[in-house]
């Protein structure tokens, strides 16, 4: 939980939502003309699967670890495209 809520995880957020112009890049949704989104940045490579190859332990090595940072595993999601992606995962153990 230190690691979602360090400055440096606000910045790569900053950074894809930039990238992706505000975007959600599934469904194309973005706010204006009155409409509100809830944007959410997703890493493409799970943040727990880079976490567990990384063999990320402590805030210092989460820092230190360039792949978690890495834009270009990141992209703009709403909140409802970003909850398919969740339950997708979650079908993904089930058959295992």
């Amino acid at each position: 939980m230190k690691i979602r809520y360090h400055k440096k995880t606000k910045l790569w957020r900053q950074s894809v939502f930039k990238n992706d112009n505000y975007t959600c890049q599934d469904c194309g949704a973005k706010n204006g003309n009155g409409h509100t989104v809830h944007l959410e940045a997703h890493h493409i490579k799970m943040f727990y699967v880079i976490i567990k190859e990384n063999n990320i332990k402590t805030i210092k090595d989460a820092i230190n670890c360039e792949e978690l940072w890495n834009i270009n595993n990141g992209q703009t999601l709403c909140k409802k495209c970003h909850e398919k992606t969740k339950i997708f995962v979650e079908n993904q153990y089930a058959k295992l």
